[in-house]
């Protein structure tokens, strides 16, 4: 060989660089190990969650269910108990969705941790997948969540439609009490006719300035108002100038 030095500084060189690049894959899978079992573990959290939530909502759909076979004391509170009751039961299939959901990707999460461990995926590739599906699984627990609490409250809202009590009656009308009208003697004229010198003051009479002279102020005349009827003609309950035209 004619060059030997040159020979073995490059074999030197590559070793280095193999060595290199073994340390850095070394590095990345470790943090890949570590991130993937933090995602792994946070999902697991969640998926527990989410089933106990999905738990509680079907717990309280079976309370409105009870509720609404209970019956109620009115009819509007038993279809109140039965729509809340459906109200509680849709609550109940969406937590138990959201708990299926957070459940799948728990396992995301544990395969990609799995994958990580054994070096079967690239190491970033791996961690995406984890936290990935770690958001996943915190989604579906917060959905699973509010699910529970829509369907505790449907079967708390259940219950106290059947307890409601009927609305009061109403108020008794009572007739309003004031001075009695004064005796009227009637004679042998037709009803609608008015004979005699029967004179007022038209103007004086009107206290309110309204043109028409109403029963309260016809009392000021004793005749007139014994005569109040046949004089009001279309019947409104006042005097108008025409129908008082024999009168001023």
């Amino acid at each position: 060989m004619k060059h030997p030095p040159i020979l073995l500084a490059l074999a030197l060189v590559g070793a280095f660089a193999a060595g290199s690049a073994s340390a850095q894959t070394a590095v990345e899978l470790g943090k890949a190990k570590s991130a993937t079992k933090d995602a792994s573990r946070t999902a697991a959290a969640e998926a527990d969650v989410a089933r106990a939530q999905a738990q509680a909502a079907r717990n309280a759909a079976q309370q409105a269910a009870a509720s609404k076979r209970a019956g109620a004391l009115t009819s509007d509170g038993a279809a109140n108990a039965e729509y809340q009751a459906y109200l509680a039961d849709r609550s109940s299939i969406q937590a138990q969705e959201a708990a299926r959901n957070a459940t799948r990707a728990a396992n995301q999460a544990g395969a990609a941790r799995s994958a990580a461990t054994g070096g079967t995926r690239q190491a970033g590739h791996a961690t995406f997948q984890a936290r990935q599906a770690a958001n996943a699984a915190e989604a579906a627990s917060t959905q699973a969540t509010t699910a529970a609490t829509e369907a505790t409250l449907a079967a708390q809202a259940a219950q106290e439609a059947i307890t409601a009590p009927p609305p009061p009656p109403p108020p008794t009308q009572v007739a309003p009490t004031g001075p009695t009208e004064p005796l009227v003697t009637f004679t042998s004229s037709p009803s609608n006719s008015v004979v005699g010198d029967y004179k007022i003051d038209f103007a004086a009479m009107d206290r309110n300035g309204d043109g028409s002279i109403s029963r309260s102020e016809a009392k000021s005349n004793a005749t007139l108002s014994a005569e109040f009827d046949a004089v009001d003609n279309n019947h409104d309950g006042k005097l108008d100038r025409q129908e008082l035209e024999g009168w001023m």
